[in-house]
């Protein structure tokens, strides 16, 4: 009997002194080394101590690893909840995924305005094929357009316009803030083209806007001007004219 006792004390001695214990492996790398599958029917706790339970993290997070000698951590993911049929890019704003708000408009048909010598210009018509307009905020009509951003932020912008007017005018097209009157982004340039021909005029910025803010795409010019729905010859046509407003944090 004391011999069967000291054989029991020197077994339990020895998983003490190793620390280490090993399922269908005889020589386990870490405390407890499981060679094969591992099931668990209920929690999995992370972290705690001899004195204080592990965490089992909450409904829906994720384990993530925290590199080596440290305890992984539960984390949840930050993941958007799209409306159905939702259409737009993925952007990250203070670690939150979103689809970014955009508006891509192109001309159902071309717009002719005798122009504006000064102040807010005109607002385009005719920019009324919603190419995409994921939050529904533009509003466009044969003769003005509208629009609003849902949130502050910063936005890009991209106007292209093709333009026939009197030669050596100097053409305005941008975005105008029709809250407090003023010209949020523009661009001009001399109209070198011979009258009844055209010329394309582009606008790429980025800008902050802001969401009680109305603003509508606007065009500036002391003579009459054509703005071209589509680009044709012999080969073809398509659209040519085209703004798109994007969201970009």
């Amino acid at each position: 009997m004391k011999k069967h006792l000291i054989v029991l004390m020197s077994l339990f001695t020895s998983v003490s002194l190793f620390s280490q214990v090993g399922i269908n492996t005889e020589n386990p790398q870490k405390t407890l080394h499981v060679n094969g599958d591992l099931q668990l029917t209920k929690e999995f706790n992370v972290g705690g101590n001899a004195s204080t339970q592990g965490s089992p993290g909450v409904s829906g997070q994720v384990l993530v690893s925290k590199g080596a000698n440290s305890a992984p951590e539960w984390k949840t993911l930050s993941i958007p909840t799209l409306p159905d049929l939702a259409t737009g890019t993925v952007i990250s704003i203070d670690g939150q995924l979103m689809i970014a708000q955009e508006i891509t408009l192109q001309m159902t048909a071309d717009y002719t305005n005798a122009g504006a010598s000064s102040g807010p210009g005109v607002a385009i018509g005719n920019l009324n094929n919603e190419i995409i307009d994921n939050e529904n905020t533009y509003l466009g009509t044969t003769t003005s357009n509208s629009f609003k951003v849902n949130n502050d932020g910063i936005y890009h912008v991209n106007m292209n316009m093709q333009i026939s007017t009197t030669n050596n005018t100097s053409p305005v097209i941008g975005v105008w803030d029709n809250t407090v009157g003023n010209w949020v982004a523009r661009v001009s340039d001399q109209f070198v083209a011979a009258t009844g021909g055209y010329q394309t005029f582009t606008l790429i910025t980025a800008i902050p806007m802001l969401a009680s803010h109305t603003y509508s795409f606007r065009f500036l010019n002391t003579t009459s001007v054509t703005i071209k729905h589509l680009s044709s010859g012999f080969t073809g046509s398509g659209p040519v004219s085209q703004v798109t407003l994007k969201r970009l944090r």
